[in-house]
């Protein structure tokens, strides 16, 4: 059975399961632990499957001198996004002015989201500190950009420029498609974890009762999300693939990758699904899907810095009781564009991230009133998430196109 068919069950067993047991006073607590272990259990997955696939796919692309093209591309479509989403969110914010409504969270300390910043950056800037790289990999889980590194050198390294290095070449590219049987399977059974996830999502949302409350808010989030997805970026994957694909297509392919990045807000526990509906669905060569899906994973967060101009607007207004000007509408923008890219520091918060370091640079104080966020941020890194998801497949699929490597593969044929 097709993963887009088990993956939308499965999202609905987990509402099913929070509309019954939803209000209960423990459902919450169980259902998120056994959420927080499937997730914890898919990046448990996604570190091996990355350095080897990322290791065997950079040499093989060394080989060919095709490395270059595939990171200008990935580069690109990740620094395009990030800016036209930002704005895109901006003018459905202009479109469809709301105030951020008030969530259990908001009397929170003024600096509680401040500090998970501050932490999860301290943390990433130690794990970039170059002290034992066998520590960096296994000590990786929300922050992959050491694993990457490694990977990278590690494929460099691998290049096969001589006969005594070819064996070893070999041998990794064994181990890589290895890692894709692992990915494949990862896919197919990974409704699992879309239904514990999903059940933890729905009954959060359920318990916290915002939406319920004021459901023109959701109303703005759910149309926001409509236009990213179904208007914004298929114009822009047309545009950089010549108008020449369907991005439909890739869209419907990618049906239950979205569904993943919905569900558990975290996009490292869908590399291995990424990889595998690279390969399976979009016809992806294994070596672009092994770099650029690593990659993209990291850079590529316009969705992440959608769901954050949507927030910061929206608390602006609560926070002033009036629309802000055109101009800090812009600014705002431009500046949470520029803090995705470093957004990967904290996988499942980058929303958090983008928000609280953009009101810094901006010298924005709210007094506190950004900390509504945290009650919502499962709505919120769910949808940036989603849309981030989708930005790796669409720039999968742009890659190997640039390249010249893209095959179209049989519905019959994809998982």
């Amino acid at each position: 059975m097709k993963t887009w068919i088990t993956y939308i069950a499965a999202m609905l067993m987990g509402l099913a399961t929070a509309m019954l047991f939803g209000s209960f006073a423990q459902t919450a607590g169980i259902l998120s632990a056994v959420s927080s272990y499937m997730i914890s259990l898919g990046i448990f997955i996604s570190i091996p499957v990355v350095f080897i696939t990322m290791a065997a796919g950079t040499a093989s692309l060394m080989k060919d001198g095709k490395g270059k093209r595939v990171f200008g591309f990935s580069l690109l479509w990740s620094a395009v996004t990030a800016v036209i989403l930002a704005f895109a969110a901006a003018i459905v914010f202009i479109a469809k002015p709301e105030d951020f409504p008030v969530t259990s969270s908001a009397g929170s300390a003024p600096g509680t989201l401040a500090n998970h910043v501050s932490y999860m950056l301290g943390s990433a800037g130690s794990a970039m500190y170059p002290v034992n790289a066998f520590w960096s990999i296994v000590s990786t889980t929300r922050f992959i950009v050491p694993l990457i590194i490694i990977s990278w050198i590690l494929g460099l390294a691998l290049k096969p420029s001589a006969d005594i290095i070819r064996p070893a070449y070999t041998t990794m590219n064994s181990f890589s498609e290895v890692m894709y049987r692992v990915s494949r399977t990862y896919s197919v059974y990974g409704f699992f974890l879309v239904f514990a996830a999903s059940a933890s999502f729905f009954t959060e949302v359920y318990q916290e009762k915002t939406i319920f409350a004021v459901p023109e808010y959701a109303k703005l989030l759910a149309i926001a999300t409509a236009i990213a997805i179904f208007a914004v970026l298929p114009l822009l994957y047309a545009i950089f693939t010549g108008f020449r694909k369907n991005p439909y297509k890739v869209i419907y392919r990618s049906v239950s990758l979205m569904l993943m990045g919905l569900s558990t807000a975290n996009i490292i526990a869908s590399i291995p699904l990424n990889e595998s509906i690279a390969r399976q669905n979009l016809g992806v060569q294994k070596r672009i899907a092994s770099t650029a899906t690593p990659l993209l994973s990291v850079i590529g967060k316009g969705g992440s810095a959608f769901a954050a101009v949507i927030s910061m607007l929206t608390l602006f207004a609560e926070t002033t009781e009036s629309v802000p000007p055109v101009s800090v509408i812009a600014i705002t923008a431009i500046t949470a564009a520029a803090v995705s890219f470093i957004s990967s520091v904290s996988a499942g918060t980058e929303t958090a991230v983008i928000t609280v370091i953009t009101l810094q640079i901006l010298g924005i104080n709210l007094y506190g009133a950004e900390n509504a966020i945290i009650a919502f941020l499962p709505i919120l890194g769910g949808m940036a998430a989603m849309i981030d998801n989708l930005i790796v497949s669409f720039g999968n699929s742009i890659v190997a196109s640039a390249v010249g490597t893209d095959v179209e593969i049989p519905y019959r044929d994809t998982i």
